[in-house]
């Protein structure tokens, strides 16, 4: 795939990141983000300590705080903001946007007030000439590792078939591997959902538990998992590849999983107020698992794993007790 000049949404880790894999291939980068001192830092550092400290970035990665400079001739725009925020940065983005672009999501959850999943509400967002370029990518894909090119596999989606297989051509590294998926749903769904159960595995951590029981907690969790989207529409075989079983071992296991910490944090009795200060970052199962809850409701299916975690999150419930209820 020859080169092409992109806009990466989000100047976290994973942006980060993606922007100095995207770079490597010969890519014309722009970076945006609405944190000053972040673009600051990048600008006269060349590092971003606060999200990927001790790796240089380029002078040919550009990083603005404008976007409507940011998305002047891009041919592709991926988004890597936190899901609660994909909504309003689509809104920025909306005006600036040309017939034909690419918009590639990879924040991984669902809008809690309308449980759209986010290629949904970036569509809702658009007016119609823009909106057919739309992919989903999700996987397991940790950037920490990603940044080290270690290899990895994930799953990429859309409603146009040749939308997913351009984007995978311009994405695509010897170490970062795309397969086309046409289940739009379920390869959003299981990026969503996993976040849920990445707590749960580290409430298990946090009150060492041992492997029997985070296994155990896994193994149901790709039931509940499946159950849900299922629901919403997904293909049940989805949840047992890439986007669905690879993402929910390595969000339950690694250390580098935000989710996972946090979870380790309740479990080891710190206070959800303190435990999400002491991550610093965006806890996607946080808001993930209200959403969960709802759909359990609604469907009326049989998620204890799901529904112990929303009580320890939303309800005061004790982590040990729900940890004993998991299985049930």
């Amino acid at each position: 795939m020859s080169s092409c000049k992109m806009a990466i949404l989000g100047a976290g880790n994973l942006g980060t990141t993606l922007a100095l894999m995207m770079w490597e291939k010969g890519h014309g980068i722009t970076l945006w983000t609405i944190e000053e001192d972040v673009a600051e830092a990048i600008r006269e550092g060349r590092e971003n300590p606060r999200y990927l400290p001790g790796h240089y970035i380029p002078p040919e990665i550009k990083v603005s705080l404008e976007i409507g400079e940011t998305l002047q001739g891009v041919e592709i725009v991926v988004l890597t903001v936190p899901s609660h925020a994909v909504r309003r940065v689509t809104g920025l983005m909306a005006p600036h946007l040309s017939p034909g672009t690419i918009i590639v999501d990879f924040a991984k959850g669902l809008e809690v007030e309308t449980e759209l999943r986010m290629s949904q509400v970036i569509e809702d967002e658009l007016s119609p000439e823009v909106r057919n370029g739309i992919a989903a990518v999700s996987g397991p894909s940790i950037a920490s590792e990603l940044v080290r090119k270690l290899p990895t596999a994930v799953e990429i989606s859309s409603h146009d078939p040749r939308c997913s297989q351009t984007t995978k051509e311009i994405l695509e590294t010897p170490f970062f591997r795309l397969y086309v998926n046409e289940d739009l749903a379920g390869v959003e769904l299981g990026g969503a959902f996993k976040n849920v159960y990445a707590i749960g595995a580290g409430i298990c951590d946090g009150l060492k538990m041992g492997v029997n029981t985070k296994s155990s907690v896994i193994t149901k969790s790709l039931e509940e998992l499946s159950m849900l989207g299922s629901a919403l529409g997904a293909h049940p075989l989805t949840f047992m590849g890439l986007s669905g079983l690879g993402d929910l071992i390595v969000t339950c296991t690694s250390e580098h999983s935000r989710n996972r910490r946090f979870g380790e944090k309740i479990g080891r009795g710190i206070s959800l107020e303190k435990a999400q200060k002491e991550i610093g970052q965006v806890i996607e199962g946080i808001r993930a698992t209200k959403v969960a809850y709802k759909v359990g409701k609604e469907f009326q299916l049989e998620l204890p794993i799901v529904e112990q975690i929303y009580r320890v999150l939303y309800e005061e419930g004790d982590p040990r007790e729900a940890v004993y209820q998991f299985m049930v």
